[in-house]
This record gives C-alpha cells, structure tokens and sequence, in this order.
C-alpha cells in the first residue's frame, strides 16, 4: 500500500511539472521532464522484473509487475496529457489520445491484478501469461514504430513553429514510448515462454 502512494505522489509530482513547464511555454525543459519521468520508471520496472526473476519469484508475479509498470507509464501519458490540453494548450487531436492512453494503462493494470490474485491463489494461467506475452510483443513493436515515426515526421522539434500546440503531447508520446519499449524488452528478454 505504501509503494502504491509512493508511486501516486510519484505521477502527480511529474505532472505537476510537466504541466507547468508547458504553462511556462518552455519545450525543452518539457522535454526533459518528460524523459527524466519516463527513465524513472523504466528503470524501476526493470530493476523490479530483474530481482523478482533472480529471487525466483513466479511468473505471474514477475508478469504482474511488468504490467503494472506499464500501465503506470500510460497513466502518466494520459493524465499529463488530460492536464496540459483542457487546461494549458489547445490541441484539437488530445481527446482521443488521452481516451487511448487511459484503455490501455486500464488494461495493463487489469492484467496485473489478474495475475496477482492468480499468484495468491496458488495458480499460474498460461492463457493469461501468453496473452499478456503476446500484447508485450505487440506493445513493443508499436512503441518502436512510435519512436522513429515522431522522429522521421519531424515531431520531435515542433516546438519550434509556435501554431503547433502538440509539442507537449510529442514529448509524452516520444519518451513514453521509450519507456515502455525498454520495459517491454526487458520483459521479453527475461522471461522464456513454457513449452
């Protein structure tokens, strides 16, 4: 329960600043928040999912942490972008965005406590842990996909032309994006499905 608030104090703090550094009109302290936020919790994802393996703990459990961390990371995108665009900018497009953003962190935390009630009631489900091996694939290919599109589009430096609002959203996007990548094959890499 302690963790928990930890990390709720943890999102609203990095919101807190984003949405301030956007007030501000300041891109690239936006841009580094943004990625200082997103490393945080990638690196935590992947420090819990490393020493939860090398303790031996079950799949599930090791599965239902990555998924949370997951879903932590589009939690911060959807909020933060929640925040800066109903209050800060205007950005016609961050409606259906935020809509996205807040069905899948739903969804990873869905599949997190599933696994966890799997895991204290003793059972491991190998259709739960292939379908949430199956989403971590696909969630990686799309992440990276995400990156180099932001990239080759030239999103990443829209800030510099003033009528484009959507220069906060492309910092969410781009360095979420590397987050999840990261805890994605951080996941896939350490664990092997069962044969």
């Amino acid at each position: 329960m302690t963790s928990m608030i930890i990390w709720m104090l943890g999102i609203a703090l990095g919101i807190a600043i984003l949405v301030l550094s956007a007030a501000a009109g300041q891109p690239l302290l936006h841009m580094a928040a943004s990625a200082f936020i997103s490393l945080v919790i990638a690196l935590l994802a992947i420090r819990e999912n490393r020493t939860l393996t090398a303790a031996g703990a079950a799949k599930a459990t090791v599965a239902s942490s990555t998924a949370r961390h997951m879903g932590f990371v589009w939690v911060w995108g959807a909020l933060s972008l929640l925040v800066t665009y109903y209050f800060i900018l205007k950005w016609h497009e961050w409606l259906h965005f935020f809509s996205a953003f807040a069905i899948a962190g739903a969804l990873c935390l869905f599949i997190s406590n599933t696994l966890d009630r799997d895991t204290l009631a003793g059972r491991e489900d190998e259709t739960m842990m292939t379908v949430a091996r199956y989403l971590t694939i696909v969630q990686l290919v799309g992440m990276v996909a995400t990156v180099i599109g932001l990239i080759v589009d030239g999103k990443m430096t829209r800030f510099l032309t003033p009528r484009f609002t959507d220069w906060a959203a492309n910092n969410i996007f781009f360095f979420g994006a590397v987050a999840l990548a990261a805890i994605s094959l951080n996941a896939l890499r350490t664990s092997k499905p069962t044969p």
